[in-house]
């Protein structure tokens, strides 16, 4: 491509420019960058920002996938941390029942010292009063009795506590390297969204303009709910039908789940979280919490899954359309059914 575009300068120099080949140099190396200015003979800014506007949604695509891993991890971090907590008032409720295990072994342990070195026949024959010593006798056969069983149960509790020590351990880690990852896939997502915006500010003011226009165009008229859309087969699935359309021209932004904003699953969630239905903040999640149904028997209020790595959720809402939330710049809007590829149709 650059060696077509040298040549067609070369041959207007020898048409129409009589200056040194210095200056066709320069002109060649620079016909790059001058083929975005607008006003130029051979200027056309039409495909360049078409180009820009597929790359800036490929990135927003790509952003979208890393924040559909971050709910995924913050969902998993939070029953993580749930556990962890569990754990460890377990471990502090057994460190209480070892110490006084310990501390009633102690005792038994004195006693029986104190009472202990005679041969309990001989002390029966020495005792002046056999009665007494026959009940004291039973008394600490039923004292070894208590400290034998005080034993073993210290024992279940120490073996018990070692063990959730090395699960609350192991946990620990585990919650560290989802909080890791976690951060990792937000520098991801904001790196992603730095080199859209790079691309934007790339443009001139004149594209930029028109980029702003077209965004606001697509946006205004994908929030235009299609006429004839069929009722709901139910009373949830209605409601969550509902609340979706409500949400319609509300911003995307990641991770959330409104009341103001929302990204695709975090609208999903909240659409069905209305009637009644709880499910995960991951559109991955969504798509295995839920039986699934074939797109044939599609039904009002069904989620619709999409992509391959099942980073992209919407709700159904008839008439081969949908209700989702696509990426930052965007509005939760309309959209038909195949405008994406549909992967896995479920029902809550």
């Amino acid at each position: 491509m650059a060696s077509h575009k040298t040549v067609t300068t070369h041959r207007a120099s020898k048409k129409t420019i009589t200056a040194p080949r210095t200056a066709v140099t320069l002109a060649t190396a620079t016909v790059g960058s001058i083929a975005l200015l607008p006003g130029l003979a051979h200027a056309d800014p039409t495909p360049n920002l078409n180009d820009v506007k597929n790359q800036v949604n490929t990135l927003h695509n790509q952003a979208e996938q890393a924040s559909e891993a971050y709910d995924q991890a913050s969902t998993n971090l939070a029953a993580l941390q749930h556990k962890v907590d569990q754990i460890q008032a377990r471990i502090t409720a057994e460190q209480t029942q070892l110490t006084n295990a310990q501390s009633s072994l102690g005792s038994l342990a004195a006693a029986q010292y104190r009472a202990g070195g005679v041969d309990s026949s001989l002390e029966l024959m020495l005792s002046a009063a056999p009665d007494s010593f026959l009940q004291a006798a039973t008394a600490m056969n039923e004292a070894s009795s208590h400290s034998t069983a005080a034993m073993s149960s210290a024992q279940e509790i120490k073996r018990q506590l070692d063990q959730d020590k090395a699960e609350a351990s192991a946990d620990l880690q585990q919650l560290q390297k989802t909080r890791d990852r976690m951060a990792q896939t937000k520098a991801d997502i904001d790196a992603k969204e730095k080199q859209a915006q790079t691309l934007l500010d790339s443009l001139t003011p004149t594209q930029q303009t028109q980029y702003k226009q077209q965004q606001s165009e697509q946006n205004q008229q994908a929030q235009t709910p299609p006429p004839g859309l069929p009722p709901a087969p139910n009373a949830r699935a209605a409601t969550a039908v509902a609340f979706a359309k409500a949400q319609v021209g509300k911003p995307y932004v990641y991770g959330a789940e409104g009341p103001s904003s929302f990204d695709c699953s975090g609208l999903t969630e909240a659409a069905w979280a209305a009637a009644g239905v709880s499910m995960s903040h991951s559109s991955s999640a969504q798509a295995y919490e839920f039986p699934a149904v074939s797109e044939s028997n599609i039904a009002v209020g069904d989620l619709v899954i999409y992509y391959g790595s099942m980073h992209h959720v919407g709700i159904y809402v008839g008439g081969g359309m949908v209700i989702h939330a696509p990426y930052p710049g965007t509005t939760v809007q309309y959209a038909p059914i195949n405008s994406m590829p549909v992967v896995r149709v479920v029902r809550p």
